[in-house]
């Protein structure tokens, strides 16, 4: 058993950024080097510290440093191999750690983060149940609008696939047919928020996302 647990954190670290200290999300490689980043560390510290490695300080490319290199080989290797969540204990994928940390209680109060308040219903909303969908470039299902868009993130940000939009198709003026040239781009800048937190369902589409835009502006002011 004490190996086991020995080789999960081993297996964990060996897929862990150096600039974050998290588990890889999205990795991408340095051409000269060969270190691995998040993505968005990688941009991140390219765009604070200059045209260097945020790990040994070595040259990058000019292309690498807007368009870094997939680290497809180490996306592989999360997908197949799992470790014990440092805070729960519990058996994830490497590539899903991430997602985890966002329900892990362990990982939530290591780190005082405070639990949402409760929703409160607008007057104009209807009682809806909460929705879940499947994913439009896998098999994944039962996944709600934030872990849709969180396991399109981790697993699928590099793809440029044509699919149906399954929050747009489940709403009242939803077209089952429209098809969408790039769903992972089309879910980040349609649904970071939820409809169902202003819906009226005789209103279209676009005088909801005002309704939205509005009551977030009154949240505000």
């Amino acid at each position: 058993m004490a190996e086991a647990s020995a080789s999960s954190s081993s297996d964990e670290g060996d897929f862990s950024c150096p600039v974050c200290q998290e588990i890889f999300q999205t990795p991408v490689r340095t051409q000269n080097c060969q270190h691995v980043f998040c993505r968005k560390c990688f941009l991140s510290a390219v765009k604070a510290s200059g045209a260097y490695c945020p790990l040994c300080r070595g040259a990058l490319c000019k292309g690498e440093r807007s368009t870094p290199t997939r680290a497809s080989d180490i996306e592989l290797e999360m997908r197949t191999k799992s470790a014990g969540c440092m805070y729960c204990g519990k058996q994830v994928k490497l590539s899903y750690m991430r997602l985890h940390y966002k329900s892990c209680k362990s990982y939530q109060e290591e780190y005082g983060l405070i639990p949402k308040e409760p929703k409160v219903e607008s007057t104009c909303a209807t009682n809806l149940p909460d929705r879940t969908y499947t994913c439009p470039l896998c098999p994944q299902q039962d996944l709600n609008r934030q872990a849709l868009l969180d396991h399109c993130i981790f697993m699928h940000y590099f793809e440029d696939g044509e699919a149906v939009c399954p929050i747009c198709s489940s709403l009242p003026w939803g077209n089952s047919d429209q098809v969408t040239p790039n769903i992972v781009a089309h879910l980040n800048a349609r649904h970071q928020f939820s409809y169902e937190d202003f819906m009226n369902v005789h209103l279209d589409e676009d005088a909801q996302y005002q309704a939205a835009i509005e009551k977030s502006c009154q949240n505000f002011a």
